[in-house]
């Protein structure tokens, strides 16, 4: 049996399927055992005459269980 937790993070890029990613990527580096992510919200702004997606991503992961010696 596993437990999972989940997190919110916010990210931007030129497409969204960069920003998802920047999202997922970052978290990766310090979180270990994602499992799944969901897609909450997504905006838009234009800077300089180009789209920058902000998007607001649910990662969810595996919850280790810390075994005590």
């Amino acid at each position: 049996m596993s437990v999972e937790k989940s997190i919110d993070l916010a990210a931007t890029g030129s497409t969204i399927e960069e920003a998802v990613s920047q999202a997922v990527g970052r978290a990766g580096l310090t979180i270990r055992g994602i499992k799944a992510f969901e897609v909450i919200d997504i905006k838009g702004t234009l800077e300089s005459d180009d789209l920058v997606y902000r998007v607001l991503v649910r990662i969810w992961f595996v919850v280790k269980e810390q075994v005590h010696e």
